[in-house]
């Protein structure tokens, strides 16, 4: 679908959409910024969730969704694979970036999120790459296919982006904050134990074997984020995992 052949009565509810959606996330940024308590803040970070999570899940139907790969098959014993662009996702990742979450905001910063960044995504890639070898949803197949660079620009800015800015940025900050007077087990423990399990939750189409893994995928995104405090280190530890998966083994997994 393209915005000019969008129909009216589809580009109308489409705008509303994206109105509504930015009005929601001005008004958590300005709640935020102006220093009111967490509870006088939960309302517009409750409607922002709620409205980023619908168009993520392509709740609205006049957003366009593009087809970028026709069924492929990328590794042998897989099931044929393609790729969409959705603009739902993408708006939904990117206003969540830049309303609700925790960034780098300079070198200083960068360089500080970096050794946390490193060890969480090399430890998160072997452990959750391993699980899924071990339990035969993928087998060793390195592989540089055509349209590797296609589907990992795609994934880092729309796949990851929206996930992490979700599950780690809005919802595992705003759990963080609220226990923050508890005892540290229940304070950073607990928002990383459930927003790994709302992202396992999540992927639970793929069957239950998968949603375990991307839970366990979860809790190393989760790890990393609450240790930097910075949306980059969950988006970027969740991107190596996503390479590693596509170019090192089966994609997207055994039939």
């Amino acid at each position: 679908m393209d915005w000019v052949l969008m129909p009216g009565a589809a580009v109308l509810p489409a705008l509303a959409v994206c109105g509504l959606f930015a009005l929601c996330g001005v008004w958590f940024r300005r709640s935020v910024a102006a220093g009111e308590t967490l509870r006088a803040s939960t309302w517009p970070a409750v409607l922002l969730g709620l409205l980023s999570l619908a168009m993520a899940l392509h709740a609205f139907p006049w957003l366009p969704r593009w087809q970028i790969l026709a069924p492929v098959q990328l590794s042998e014993g897989a099931p044929p694979f393609t790729l969409s662009l959705s603009l739902d996702k993408a708006l939904a990742g990117w206003g969540l970036m830049w309303w609700a979450c925790r960034r780098c905001g300079s070198l200083r910063d960068v360089r500080r999120m970096l050794p946390s960044l490193l060890a969480g995504a090399c430890a998160t890639v072997f452990v959750v790459m391993g699980l899924a070898w071990l339990s035969h949803i993928v087998r060793w197949d390195p592989k540089w296919p055509a349209q590797a660079g296609v589907f990992l620009l795609v994934n880092l800015l729309v796949t990851c982006v929206a996930e992490e800015a979700f599950f780690r940025g809005l919802l595992q900050e705003r759990l963080t904050q609220l226990w923050a007077m508890r005892p540290r087990a229940l304070s950073c423990g607990l928002p990383v134990f459930l927003s790994a399990c709302l992202f396992g939750l999540a992927h639970l189409g793929g069957g239950v074997r998968y949603a375990l893994l991307a839970t366990v995928a979860g809790l190393g995104y989760g790890l990393v984020y609450a240790r930097t405090r910075r949306i980059e280190a969950a988006i970027l530890t969740h991107f190596a995992v996503n390479t590693a998966h596509f170019l090192l083994f089966t994609y997207p997994r055994l039939a």
